[in-house]
């Protein structure tokens, strides 16, 4: 899969704390391999639409994003942290 961000996905991890860098790059590698396997659905009806996945000590930090099967394709869409 190809993963792309917005400018405003890509300055929010610019502006990742330190700690939480590792394991963002953990997370974008997963969602290259097996998109569908990380994560949880954002609305628990809609298995197959937005997704959402919680990271870093007690999932500081949450990534929303979309997958386009057809297109080979992975939208992050929203990255914030506390």
């Amino acid at each position: 899969m190809y993963v792309v961000a917005d400018d405003a996905v890509r300055e929010a991890v610019a502006a990742l704390p330190a700690e939480l860098l590792p394991r963002m790059a953990e997370l974008r590698a997963a969602l290259e391999l097996a998109p569908w396997s990380v994560g949880s659905p954002l609305v628990p009806s809609n298995a197959n639409g937005l997704r959402v996945v919680g990271f870093g000590e007690r999932e500081r930090a949450q990534l929303v994003y979309g997958v386009v099967d057809r297109d080979r394709l992975v939208s992050l869409l929203q990255l914030s942290w506390v």
